[in-house]
């Protein structure tokens, strides 16, 4: 006889229960769930039809691509974890371009970073000279003759870029059926992710409903040094003010980031514990935004394809 879908959930989530309560580091560069979202996690996981999956309650990061001959095999995969059991969204330290194959982390904090008092050359050390590669950076002064002649610095197939991101919070999570995966979507809408969306809607007999929380419009990308075999380390193609002025933004991004999770977290009291199951219908508001955001994620899909 087949195992009934409470059941099947339950047992699907004491397993990945047991794996987040392991000992060891995740894969993570942190090792660990954060700390900041870690009320949020604990709260759905004590409802008996929500399990996280994956997290990462946002992070400020500097990335040394992975050589490309290490990386085509995912070159757009930093989000994307090996399994569903993972306790950290973001893969470990040897990733590579994009995320995966030979590449290193050379600074993350999941915290915003005091640094107004600090000059623009302690914010260089402290993201570039930290780290332990073994790598012998080109002297700051990055601007080179090449640069200023409106010349650029020489980029080929072998290049491998160091990109310096903010990337706000992102949260996966299971749910026993569809229905309480569209309370949880409507909640995530409301309170400013708006790329969330159901990847799986667990339409087959041994799968479940899997939610991505996430909003776009908060995250930074800009390519702060290359490395090439033509000359040793990281060469810098931005200057020191720069750099600062990148934490200083992402500090306020930091701030915007943590009033969403509030909201987040403060909508899924109300619908999920306060009210329960019985939330199945949607305000008019709501559902337009709902309607909206599926709308342009179908566009850019299919621009994609």
């Amino acid at each position: 006889m087949a195992q009934q879908p409470h059941a099947r959930f339950a047992a699907h989530k004491a397993q990945i229960l047991t794996e987040i309560s392991s000992p060891g580091p995740d894969a993570s560069p942190k090792g660990s769930i954060d700390i900041r979202i870690l009320p949020l996690i604990n709260r759905l996981n004590e409802h008996c039809k929500t399990i996280t999956t994956s997290s990462c309650s946002g992070r400020i990061s500097v990335f040394l691509e992975g050589s490309k001959k290490l990386a085509g095999r995912d070159s757009e995969a930093i989000e994307e974890t090996p399994g569903p059991n993972e306790k950290a969204e973001f893969p470990p330290g040897n990733a590579g371009m994009g995320g995966k194959g030979g590449g290193k982390w050379l600074f993350v904090s999941h915290d915003p970073v005091d640094c107004i008092d600090m000059t623009p050359r302690e914010v260089s050390q402290m993201l570039l000279g930290g780290h332990t590669l073994g790598l012998d950076f080109v002297n700051t002064q990055v601007l080179t003759d090449s640069v200023l002649s409106g010349a650029g610095i020489g980029v080929s197939s072998s290049t491998r870029l160091v990109h310096m991101k903010f990337e706000p919070m992102i949260l996966h999570i299971q749910t026993l059926d569809l229905q309480t995966a569209r309370i949880i979507l409507t909640a995530a809408l409301s309170a400013g992710f708006r790329e969330s969306g159901i990847m799986n809607p667990g339409l087959t007999e041994h799968s479940f409903p899997m939610i991505a929380i996430r909003c776009n419009g908060l995250a930074m990308d800009s390519i702060i040094g290359v490395m090439n075999a033509s000359y040793p380390g990281i060469k810098m193609i931005v200057d020191e003010n720069y750099l600062k002025t990148m934490m200083l933004v992402s500090s306020l991004r930091f701030e915007d980031n943590r009033r969403r999770i509030d909201a987040f977290s403060g909508k899924i009291e109300q619908v999920l514990f306060n009210q329960g199951q019985a939330l199945t219908k949607e305000s008019k508001g709501e559902r337009r935004i709902r309607k909206r955001e599926e709308g342009l994620r179908r566009q850019r899909i299919l621009r994609a394809a």
